[in-house]
């Protein structure tokens, strides 16, 4: 089994993701250095409080910015008649492996961004637990849970066959 990457079209969203999530960092900063601008703090506090915030608010910035790059280039995906195999994460790498007999529930989720990009995510649910395929072009997701469907009832076929 080929293992694929992921649509360009998900690293756009995951960077309009980091965009909105940026604003927090940068808007603590801002929030800090108007209050201390307007209650006049003499300038040694000004700036040894905005480096207290600074340093870490950029060096988180910094992170959120550059994980959807890592993650993008890190995740492969794939299936065929017998398993799903996710291989993810940037610090923890993670091999997932979920065998198609098991799946009880396949999901389809789309948010407002994903609805724009035409991308969706797909929830797979085995008796133990969920597993989320973070996000496909519509069509993939569309593609993979009719094709799955197929192979679990062609599956749970030949089990029971074999069971005779």
């Amino acid at each position: 089994m080929e293992l694929k990457r992921l649509d360009k079209k998900v690293l756009k969203l995951w960077y309009i993701r980091a965009a909105i999530l940026s604003l927090i960092p940068i808007g603590t900063l801002a929030s800090v250095a108007f209050i201390l601008k307007t209650e006049h703090a003499p300038l040694g506090v000004t700036v040894a409080v905005l480096l207290a915030i600074g340093i870490p608010a950029f060096l988180i910035l910094g992170l959120i910015l550059i994980m959807p790059a890592l993650r993008f280039k890190m995740y492969r995906w794939g299936y065929d008649t017998k398993r799903i195999i996710v291989m993810q994460g940037v610090i923890f790498r993670q091999r997932v492996v979920i065998p198609v007999c098991q799946i009880q529930d396949l999901h389809r989720t789309q948010g407002p961004l994903m609805m724009m990009l035409k991308l969706s995510g797909v929830t797979i649910s085995t008796a133990g637990s969920n597993f989320n395929i973070s996000t496909l072009t519509t069509d993939e997701a569309d593609r993979m849970i009719d094709e799955l469907e197929i192979n679990l009832e062609a599956r749970i076929e030949e089990m029971k066959n074999e069971k005779i």
